[in-house]
């Protein structure tokens, strides 16, 4: 309790907007990220290495960003494309 009350006094740099409520049988939770005009939002999965032979591997977990609406998809793509083109 204390420390939500500790975060609540932080500013959320929102100015004054509000977080768009997630339904709470929702499978995912789309993380949601501001890029000019557009809210591109994106699911993640998370590889792990269950059987590593290597002590390495057993600490390496990597962390995949997919689209999650064909909006973020077209705006990527976009991206892609403007980056690969030579200057």
């Amino acid at each position: 309790v204390e420390l939500e009350r500790e975060l609540r006094t932080y500013p959320s740099g929102l100015n004054g907007a509000r977080p768009v409520p997630v339904e709470p049988n929702a499978i995912v939770h789309p993380l949601r990220l501001a890029h000019g005009d557009a809210v591109l939002s994106f699911i993640s999965t998370i590889t792990v290495f269950g059987t590593p032979l290597d002590v390495t591997l057993s600490e390496l977990a990597i962390e995949s960003f997919f689209p999650a609406d064909e909006q973020t998809r077209t705006v990527l793509v976009r991206l892609a494309k403007e980056r690969a083109e030579p200057s």
